[in-house]
């Protein structure tokens, strides 16, 4: 790592575990609890209202940010340990230009082709997120077109999905074309 956040490393791998580990349906019972009935922050029964999307959207949300953020973490080791870290340093650098400019492009590049994947294990969770906050949706729609043989409802939903993921995934390569430093190097060579 970079030298600076060494102590808080050991805590962020541990969040990371736990959010990776979580199942989906615990993290939303864990939110219902304590920011809905303990804090009160959040309303549990309410459909309507920014308010009431904050916790059936955080909890498929957090063991997909744990992932991510693992793989970013690796990412922001593996690039510091780099010789261009030594060159940019030698410039006169400061340590959050030296992550924000240089070192942040070469790790993100993997966290951004991961979170295009990772789009379609958000979509597969709808299920659960929909029945323990009891709110209808895309995916209770699919469970039940899917026991009742409902093949044009599953087929749109297919379709749906797969549109999303597509638009999702062309816009996580143009990103990434334009994040990744390797990719700059690459193209004005050929």
């Amino acid at each position: 790592m970079l030298g600076r956040g060494r102590r808080t490393a050991p805590l962020a791998g541990l969040l990371e575990l736990v959010a990776v580990s979580s199942p989906t349906f615990w993290i939303g019972l864990v939110l219902i609890s304590v920011f809905g009935f303990g804090l009160g922050w959040f309303p549990v029964v309410a459909t309507v209202g920014f308010g009431a999307l904050l916790l059936p959207a955080a909890t498929p949300a957090i063991p997909v940010a744990g992932i991510i953020s693992q793989v970013l973490r690796q990412g922001l080791d593996d690039a510091a340990a780099l010789p261009f870290v030594d060159t940019v340093r030698a410039r006169g650098a400061s340590h959050t230009r030296l992550v924000v400019r240089h070192t942040l492009r070469h790790a993100a590049a993997s966290s951004i082709t991961l979170t295009g994947y990772m789009v379609g294990s958000l979509l597969g969770g709808s299920v659960l997120v929909e029945t323990v906050f009891a709110r209808p949706g895309l995916g209770r729609v699919a469970l039940n077109a899917i026991v009742d043989r409902d093949v044009p409802v599953v087929l749109g939903i297919i379709v749906l999905a797969a549109v999303a993921f597509s638009v999702i995934n062309l816009l996580v390569d143009l990103v990434a074309d334009r994040i990744d430093p390797r990719l700059e190097t690459e193209q004005a060579y050929a």
